[in-house]
């Protein structure tokens, strides 16, 4: 079986959405926006756990 002869719904979905393999608009790479998420969440933790040991 050639590539021309396969349907558009059994090709890859790259060859469909080529945007999917662009860059996130912010922060340059998924792997940066996880970590601001990640760092993020940490920091939230760490805020609300003195915030329950100060005033409990």
């Amino acid at each position: 079986m050639t590539d021309a002869s396969k349907s558009p719904e059994t090709a890859p979905a790259r060859a469909q959405r080529p945007e999917l393999d662009d860059a996130p608009p912010l922060l340059g790479s998924w792997r940066n926006i996880y970590l601001v998420v990640l760092g993020t969440l940490a920091f939230f933790i760490a805020l609300f756990w003195a915030l329950t040991r100060a005033y409990s």
